[in-house]
């Protein structure tokens, strides 16, 4: 089984209602399958009862401290890969790689800010392309070798 061909079933964790929207837009019709979106103190609870295979946390506008606590409860409840989610953070930014150091977890920067509003069909191919690269580079197939670094924890 490769990403592109099974439906991978995703939670999504934001406090930005509009990026809630615009992502589930960008995933009709895809290979991903959206269950749920939360607030990110629902997170755990939600991974916990949909036993998502994805879950995209949107960093922006949350406390550090407190998205490197969400991220372990959420590892020690589920065998979901991580993305982080952010127009904020950029690759290379020191925020970012303590982020990435401190919790195991794919990155993903947001097309256009810190809102989707307006986001060409274009940049949600992208989008989604970037959340599929996430979930095969975590042995998507879950059939083998999980040592990648993301795969079952």
């Amino acid at each position: 089984m490769t990403a592109d061909r099974t439906t991978v079933r995703s939670v999504l964790a934001t406090s930005d209602p509009v990026f809630a929207a615009q992502c589930q837009r960008a995933l009709a019709g895809t290979n991903q399958q959206l269950l749920a979106t939360v607030a990110l103190a629902e997170l755990v609870d939600a991974t916990r009862r949909l036993a998502p295979e994805l879950v995209l946390l949107d960093a922006d506008g949350a406390d550090v401290a407190a998205l490197k606590v969400l991220a372990t409860k959420v590892m020690l409840v589920s065998d979901a890969r991580l993305v982080l989610i952010s127009a904020y953070l950029a690759p290379g930014s020191p925020l970012l790689g303590a982020l990435l150091q401190s919790i195991a977890a794919s990155f993903v920067q947001k097309s256009r800010g810190p809102s989707w509003l307006g986001l060409p069909d274009d940049d949600r191919a992208g989008f989604v392309a970037a959340l599929n690269a996430a979930f095969a580079g975590s042995d998507g197939g879950r059939g083998a070798d999980s040592s990648s670094g993301g795969g079952r924890r």
